[in-house]
């Protein structure tokens, strides 16, 4: 299941993400549950593929579109949910997670607002240390209701 980052989180920052994977109270908080996601403005898809196993290389694939005549600067997270402290949770997500990868896109000042921007992959090798139940997040931190992420599984 993905779940899209919707722009009500930037008035209530607290509803973001903490328990997001398992609380489905959040729909009020602008986020959307779906089995499958169609796209943005900039997220267009995601995969993460590999061996969902502690210490073991999984490769995130997230395909985004540059539509902004500025660089556009593309994070990707992930997080401990069930191990946050009290004080983790009052941080920021981008603040409290572990960075799988970033990349800026380069802007596009000539694209048109009625034109359809082409679809880029962003790859991102990566592990997870240690089993837990985690949230994997990509988000653009110059506006962040520019989000998209998932629950991840690590098995032992």
């Amino acid at each position: 299941m993905y779940h899209r980052l919707g722009l009500a989180h930037i008035r209530r920052p607290l509803c973001l993400l903490p328990g997001l994977a398992v609380d489905l109270s959040l729909t009020a908080c602008g986020v959307s549950f779906r089995d499958s996601f169609d796209g943005g403005e900039v997220f267009k898809g995601m995969s993460l593929l590999g061996d969902r196993r502690p210490g073991v290389e999984m490769t995130l694939d997230v395909s985004v579109s540059q539509v902004y005549p500025v660089p556009l600067r593309v994070v990707c997270y992930y997080e401990d949910s069930d191990r946050l402290t009290e004080d983790q949770k009052q941080m920021a997500f981008e603040e409290r997670s572990t960075v799988i990868g970033e990349t800026t896109l380069e802007p596009a000042p000539d694209r048109r607002p009625d034109e359809e921007a082409p679809v880029q992959a962003l790859i991102y090798r990566f592990s997870i240390p240690k089993a837990g139940r985690y949230f994997l997040a990509c988000l653009t931190p110059a506006a962040a209701e520019n989000g998209w992420g998932m629950p991840v599984t690590i098995k032992e």
